[in-house]
C-alpha cells in the first residue's frame, strides 16, 4: 500500500482532512482509450507516436473570443504553428464558420474557414478544406484539416497549420455555448448531451494528485454532508459508481449522485449515529468521522478515506443535542393548518444554558439556580415565538396537585420572588428562566416543575408578555393539561429531614424555612 499523507481543509467551523489513495492498478483515464477505426496513431497531438488515442479524449482547448468571424478589429494573428488536434470553445464560438468569411477578420488578415460541412457523430474522423479569403477568392489558399464529431454534441479538428501568414482559423460566434444554466468548473465543459445541453465532466481530467480533490462538507443543523466532485473521482481512478462507509459499517451504501457533477453521503448530526465521536468544550460540541471511498464492496482498485468534523457553537438546542440522558420533556402540539410542532424543556446547570442536567433526577445544593430552558424545536420558528405561560412547581410530580408555588404566572415572573429572573419569554422560539433552589416546607425531599406553553403566531398576535413591575397578584390562572411539560424530580443535595416527634411533624420543622426556601405551602397561593 502507498504511503499516508495528509491534507487538512478548513471550511468555517467544518474541517475535512484528505488521507492518501491505497491503489491497486490505477489507471490514467487519459491513456484508455479503445484501438478501433476512432483512434489516431501516431499524429500530431499524439502524446508520443506511435501511441494511439482517442481525438475526443485528447484535445487542447483553444478560448480565444478573437477568433469570432464577427471581430473586424485589424490585427495580423498567424496560426503557423498551430498543429495537432483542438477544441474549440469560449465566447467566440465551438466550431469553424462553413462559409465564407469577409477579409480582415478574426484578428487577421485572411480569414480561414471550412469548406464543406461538419460530420455528425458516428461518421469518424473527416478530411475537409481550410480555406483564407484573400484578395477576393474565398479559397486564396487552402490546407487540409480533419474533422471529428464527439460525444456531447462538439467537435474536434486536427490542424495543420496555416500555408502563409498572415492567416488564422476563425469560429463561427453563433455556435457560443450559452445553453448552460450554470457557469461550468474548470473539470467541466458545456455539451448538449441526451437533448438538453448541461456541465459534463471533461474526458481528459487529470487529478491523479490527491490534493486536487476538494471535498466540500455541510454541517447541518440534523445531518452532516460530505460532497465530492464525480470529475475529479474521475481523475482519481474512480468509476461511476462509489461506496462510500463511515466509521459504522452499517452506514455503508453507494453515494447519492446530484446535480452539477456531484455525489455526497449524509450522517446524522448526533453523538454515535453512523459512528460518530462526539467531543465537547466550553464553546463548542464537535462531532468527527472518516468517510471511505471504494469502487466496488471488493477492494482491488482505490480506497480514499476523508477524515472530516463538525464543530457546533454550544447553545440550549445543541446543548440538549449532545447530552446523552438529559432531564428534559417533549410536547408535541397539532395546530390546524400550520402542521405540527415539538417543543423540549429542560434542566440546565449554567447561565447560558448549554450544559444540561443528566441521569433521573437533578441535584442541587442550597446555594445553585435552577436554570429552566424550553425551545420550540420542530415547526414554523420564523413565525412562531414559544411563551411561558405558567410555570409552577409541586412536590409531587403530579401537574394538577392542589399544592402549587408559581414561578411565572399568565406569562409574568412571581415578584414576590427576588430570586427569579426570566430571560427570555414570547420573543423567539425559546423560553428561558432560573430561580434559586427550594423546597417546600414540610415532609416533602422532592420538587416537580410544569410549565404550560402557548405557540404564539407572531404575525396576528401580540406575543411579548406585558408585566407590570408593580404587579404582586394576578387573576387565577386556568391551566390546560394538555399543554404542560413537565420535570423532575430535583432534590437538595444534603437535605436534612424535617423534625419529627412521635411520628407527628413538630411546628417548627413545618413552619420554619431555611434561607434559600421558598414560601411553604400555606403562602404558595398568595401570588
Amino acid at each position: 500500500m502507498a504511503g499516508s499523507h495528509v491534507l487538512w481543509l478548513a471550511v468555517a467551523s467544518c474541517l475535512l482532512t484528505l488521507a492518501s489513495t491505497e491503489p491497486e492498478g490505477h489507471r490514467n483515464l487519459n491513456q484508455a482509450s479503445s484501438y478501433g477505426l476512432d483512434s489516431e496513431c501516431g499524429a500530431p497531438g499524439a502524446p508520443e507516436p506511435p501511441l494511439c488515442f482517442d481525438p475526443c479524449q485528447n484535445y487542447t482547448r483553444l478560448d480565444d473570443p478573437s477568433r469570432s468571424s464577427e471581430n473586424t478589429v485589424r490585427d495580423h494573428q498567424c496560426d503557423k504553428d498551430l498543429r495537432g488536434w483542438f477544441r474549440f470553445v469560449g465566447e467566440g464560438g465551438v466550431r469553424m464558420p462553413d462559409t465564407c468569411v469577409p477579409v480582415y477578420r478574426c484578428h487577421t488578415d485572411a480569414p480561414m474557414w471550412l469548406n464543406g460541412t461538419h460530420p455528425v457523430l458516428g461518421e469518424g474522423s473527416v478530411t475537409r478544406n481550410a480555406c483564407a479569403h484573400w484578395s477576393g477568392n474565398c479559397c486564396y489558399w487552402k490546407t487540409e484539416v480533419q474533422v471529428k464529431a464527439c460525444p456531447g454534441g462538439y467537435h474536434v479538428y486536427r490542424l495543420n497549420g496555416s500555408p502563409s501568414c498572415n492567416l488564422r482559423h476563425c469560429t463561427d460566434p453563433t455556435t457560443v455555448e450559452d445553453s448552460c444554466e450554470r457557469t461550468c468548473r474548470p473539470e467541466e465543459e458545456c455539451s448538449f448531451l441526451n437533448g438538453t445541453w448541461s456541465c459534463v465532466c471533461r474526458q481528459n481530467v487529470n487529478g491523479s494528485d490527491i490534493h486536487s480533490l476538494q471535498p466540500q462538507l455541510d454541517c447541518g443543523d440534523r445531518e452532516i454532508t460530505v460532497s465530492l466532485d464525480t470529475c475529479q473521482l474521475a481523475g482519481l481512478g474512480f468509476g461511476d459508481t462509489v461506496i462510500g462507509y463511515l466509521r459504522d459499517r452499517n452506514c455503508s451504501n453507494f453515494m447519492q449522485r446530484e446535480e452539477q457533477n456531484r455525489m455526497s453521503v449524509s450522517s446524522p448530526a448526533q453523538a454515535h449515529a453512523c459512528g460518530n465521536v462526539l467531543e465537547r468544550n466550553r464553546t463548542h460540541a464537535i462531532y468527527k468521522n472518516t468517510l471511505s471511498l471504494v469502487n466496488d464492496f471488493i477492494i482491488r482498485d482505490t480506497k480514499l478515506s476523508i477524515n472530516f468534523q463538525c464543530a457546533y457553537p454550544l447553545d440550549m438546542k445543541v446543548g440538549l443535542q449532545t447530552a446523552l440522558k438529559p432531564i428534559v420533556s417533549s410536547l408535541n402540539i397539532n395546530l390546524d393548518g400550520e402542521g405540527e410542532f415539538t417543543i423540549r424543556m429542560a434542566l440546565f446547570q449554567d447561565q447560558n444554558y448549554t450544559l444540561p442536567y443528566e441521569g433521573a433526577a437533578a441535584e442541587l445544593s442550597v446555594e445553585s439556580m435552577l436554570y429552566v430552558g424550553a425551545i420550540l424545536e420542530r415547526g414554523d420558528t420564523s413565525r412562531f415565538n414559544l411563551v411561558l405561560r405558567n410555570c409552577y412547581a409541586t412536590p409531587t410530580k403530579d401537574k394538577t396537585d392542589p399544592v402549587k408555588y408559581f414561578i411565572i404566572r399568565n406569562s409574568c415572573p412571581n415578584k414576590r420572588d427576588s430570586t427569579i429572573s426570566v430571560e427570555e419569554n414570547g420573543v423567539s422560539p425559546e423560553g428561558r428562566f432560573s430561580v434559586q433552589m427550594f423546597m417546600f416546607a414540610g415532609n416533602y425531599d422532592l420538587v416537580f416543575l410544569h410549565c404550560e406553553v402557548h405557540l404564539c403566531d407572531s404575525v396576528n398576535e401580540q406575543c411579548q408578555p406585558s408585566c407590570s413591575r408593580s404587579q404582586v397578584r394576578s387573576e387565577a390562572a386556568e391551566i390546560d393539561p394538555a399543554l404542560v411539560l413537565d420535570l423532575g424530580p430535583i432534590t437538595r443535595r444534603g437535605a436534612p429531614s424535617v423534625g419529627v416527634v412521635n411520628g407527628t411533624p413538630s411546628t417548627a420543622g413545618f413552619l420554619v424555612a431555611w434561607p434559600m426556601l421558598l414560601l411553604p405551602v400555606l403562602l404558595a397561593e398568595l401570588f
